[in-house]
């Protein structure tokens, strides 16, 4: 988790996001992390966004991102912060095995819906997380990362330094 949360870090410290972060586009090799599935990466200054993206999966949709997608701005332009929190829902999903929003809470089932109203529904709606304790110390890390506000999100970097304390 730490390495791919500076693997995250050291991208965003070159001004790139990757665009459409999620658990099965990173490869952990006995070196590093490789990201993979690079097709939405950009950099705000040397690409333009793509028309085409419609965000990731809805469930690791930033609220500010899903908000953006569901009221037609285009091009869909993922933040850094937006992708910080693509982060935190990866490893929440990757550890618990659920998504981490507990939307049967809110009574709705993500797998009768489409992905629009999904996205709507994340946009529009405070969806609490799941509660679990595959891994408290760690999910109250995630959980920080995926109820900050975007301005007040941690770093990738900070994720992966708050990780690395006892």
């Amino acid at each position: 988790m730490v390495d791919l949360c500076d693997a995250v870090a050291a991208l965003h410290g070159q001004g790139w996001v990757h665009g459409d972060l999620q658990p099965c586009h990173t490869i952990h090799t006995p070196d590093c992390v490789r990201f993979i599935d690079c097709s939405w990466s950009w950099h705000p200054h040397q690409l333009k966004a793509s028309h085409l993206f419609r965000g990731g999966p809805p469930h690791l949709l930033a609220p500010e991102l899903a908000r953006s997608i569901h009221d037609g701005i285009r091009p869909v332009a993922p933040s850094i912060p937006a992708e910080v929190y693509a982060l935190a829902a990866s490893l929440w999903r990757s550890i618990t095995g659920d998504w981490p929003r507990d939307y049967a809470r809110v009574g709705i089932d993500p797998g009768k819906v489409t992905a629009p109203v999904l996205r709507q529904i994340i946009a529009t709606h405070q969806i609490p997380l799941h509660s679990s304790d595959a891994w408290p110390s760690v999910q109250q890390v995630l959980a920080e990362a995926l109820t900050a506000p975007a301005e007040d999100r941690p770093t990738a970097a900070e994720m992966a330094h708050q990780l690395r304390s006892p």
